[in-house]
């Protein structure tokens, strides 16, 4: 399922650090009738609220300011897996997972019980504009730090994809991406000249790990589709 209207990743962003926000006793006494009849039911993911809604063909009208690509490696675990490959932080993370909406493992998708998925990673291992997006949003509940080490699920990282990718070394071949990527203004779902897509690949390399590829790419319309639209 998509939505039927566009919603910003930076908007998203936000709502995740919203999220966490304990709701106001007037709010909470206007919905009490409603909450009564939600209340026993599990919420259904909306599919991935930060999925990109473009193709390969959808970008055939647009060029590359520029692109880059990273790739990082991590461990994965379902909940029913934490004992005993996690349990020296498993009883935190049960209680860190029970306090906030769960954001969904690949593009979204809730598995729901034990089959919800974290991943692993060494705060070191994490692209500097993420560690640097974490520590400005002290509020967020969506990264577990635990010293050295980062739990989060697979959903997580949509919202803040492009922060995830490195900009690149070769201006010549990829253009100039300087601070393209770290502005979450710029990230958008559907194609639009001067905006930011990313998109996230996952593979296997054995039990528990995994491998990420997230790209990302700023895009500029065609001159040609310019002028056609202009007419």
């Amino acid at each position: 399922m998509r939505l039927s209207t566009l919603i910003t990743p930076a908007v998203l962003a936000a709502a995740v650090l919203a999220s966490s926000e304990p709701a106001s006793d007037s709010s909470s006494s206007s919905s009490s009738s409603s909450s009564s009849s939600s209340a026993s039911e599990e919420p259904t993911p909306v599919a991935s609220p930060w999925a990109q809604l473009w193709s390969s063909e959808s970008l055939t009208d647009y060029d590359s300011l520029c692109k880059s690509t990273t790739t990082l490696n991590a461990e994965i675990y379902t909940l029913g897996e934490m004992y005993p490959a996690l349990k020296d932080w498993a009883p935190e993370l049960k209680v860190f997972y029970h306090k906030q909406e769960y954001p969904g493992s690949w593009d979204g998708v809730d598995g729901h019980g034990n089959e919800r998925t974290l991943m692993k990673m060494e705060k070191a291992d994490l692209p500097a504009t993420v560690r640097e997006w974490i520590k400005n949003n002290e509020k967020q509940r969506h990264f577990s730090i635990h010293d050295d080490v980062v739990f989060f699920a697979p959903g997580a990282m949509y919202p803040i994809l492009p922060l995830w990718v490195e900009e690149p070394d070769d201006e010549a071949s990829f253009g100039d991406c300087e601070g393209v990527f770290t502005d979450l203004e710029n990230y958008v779902r559907e194609p639009k000249d001067g905006g930011v897509i990313a998109s996230l690949e996952h593979k296997s390399t054995s039990k528990n790990k995994i491998e990420l590829k997230i790209e990302a790419r700023q895009l500029r319309l065609k001159k040609d589709t310019r002028r056609r639209d202009e007419l």
